[in-house]
């Protein structure tokens, strides 16, 4: 069942009061205690991945990027999201490094005609967006704009289909899913797997409690092969 019409409603909850306490609610109770998956999986998805050229699509608070090992200098880091608050709280957590920030929506085509990006983080975006992974795979095709041939492209999501589930985790999902907060009551690993194998040579997806960590690079997309 259906319950987010866009991209938008899944975006307003996302008010300066939630973004202050977001890093607790998330990583310090729902990943370890609801999807059961430790924090420390993100972060490592984050320091194999993330290059000194890096655009993050749907930013959150930033929480992973504000502990990336670059120095002030060494690294550019490009913003992208529909929310402002996001961006605002973000590029403010991140002054230190200047971020790029961009408005837009990760489900049209992003119209960004500047220098590419040799890494791409997705985060938790693709649990937020209407539809299923056959669907939300437009995220993927949307980010080309961003992308060099080689660009690494890495993020996690939440899986409802071919997980084991507990009842808390059962009962959370429904709530958020009722409030429009997550979508995605069909996405499983399998049909990530699938969207990611239509884009790109290599790919790998790993599961950890209910969420699938992935990263995947060159792209067929930028050789013309879709």
């Amino acid at each position: 069942m259906r319950t987010i019409s866009t991209t938008r409603d899944g975006a307003r909850i996302y008010s300066r009061c939630l973004l202050a306490c977001y890093d607790f609610l998330i990583y310090r109770v729902l990943s370890p205690y609801v999807w059961r998956c430790d924090p420390r999986h993100f972060l490592e998805l984050y320091q194999r991945n993330m290059s000194g050229n890096h655009a993050d699509v749907g930013v959150g608070t930033g929480y992973f990027l504000n502990q990336c090992s670059y120095k002030p200098g060494a690294v550019r880091i490009g913003l992208f999201d529909l929310q402002p608050n996001c961006l605002r709280y973000t590029a403010a957590r991140l002054a230190r490094f200047q971020p790029e920030t961009f408005e837009c929506d990760a489900l049209e085509p992003i119209p960004f005609t500047g220098k590419r990006f040799s890494s791409i983080g997705l985060g938790g975006i693709l649990h937020c967006i209407p539809g299923d992974l056959t669907e939300k795979g437009i995220v993927f095709d949307a980010i080309t704009s961003l992308m060099e041939p080689t660009s690494r492209v890495f993020g996690y999501t939440i899986l409802n289909q071919g997980v084991r589930k507990t009842l808390f985790s059962r009962i959370v999902f429904f709530l958020l899913h009722r409030m429009k907060v997550i979508n995605g009551a069909s996405d499983s690993a399998a049909q990530l797997h699938v969207e990611l194998n239509k884009r790109f040579k290599s790919v790998d997806v790993r599961v950890v409690g209910c969420i699938a960590l992935f990263n995947a690079g060159d792209s067929l997309l930028s050789h013309g092969a879709i």
